[in-house]
């Protein structure tokens, strides 16, 4: 009566065994690792504060983001969620968008999805697109997609727009606006 015990035990830990086998080599195998790093990532930074001097010495822009991956066969990088303060020679700036790349060869960010620049100053204005290029070297804005500017007395519409930060010259076309007067 033992023996037939141990028969039966025997048995089961048999059927178990070639149950787990048969399971295990029907699930599929990963052959990638479940962190999906690039392959042709050169480096990445996380919570940068990347600060650019202007030939005087002083601060000329300063880039804040979460994360920045440089891609070294394309010498690109992409920026999550940057923000930009950038100094002109008559006023500074504020930009934040979700996306950014930055090329490093002609030092140019192309900003995307929900970009704001923000001028603070005694004359502030918020500008919103969904796409701008900031050319730092040139002290230049280039928004080649609808946008909007408000200010205190203005609210303007425009399918494109460059600005001259240095200058606080504005250029814009195709646009609509309406004027109400400061009430200051």
């Amino acid at each position: 009566m033992k023996s037939g015990y141990l028969l039966i035990i025997g048995i089961f830990i048999s059927a178990a065994l070639s149950m787990g086998w048969f399971v295990d080599n029907q699930t599929p195998r990963s052959t990638t690792s479940p962190l999906q790093v690039p392959d042709n990532i050169d480096y990445y930074l996380s919570n940068i504060d990347y600060k650019s001097m202007n030939q005087q010495g002083s601060l000329h822009y300063l880039l804040k983001s979460p994360l920045l991956q440089h891609y070294i066969q394309e010498d690109i990088s992409h920026i999550q969620q940057p923000v930009i303060q950038f100094n002109g020679e008559k006023s500074s700036w504020l930009i934040h968008s979700e996306t950014g790349l930055l090329q490093h060869k002609n030092e140019m960010f192309e900003l995307r999805k929900q970009v704001r620049l923000t001028r603070n100053s005694q004359l502030p204005m918020l500008l919103t697109t969904e796409l701008m290029f900031l050319k730092p070297q040139q002290n230049l804005v280039q928004i080649p997609k609808d946008m909007t500017v408000t200010t205190n007395s203005v609210n303007l519409q425009a399918a494109s727009a460059e600005l001259d930060m240095n200058k606080n010259t504005y250029k814009f076309k195709r646009v609509k606006a309406t004027y109400q007067q400061d009430k200051t």
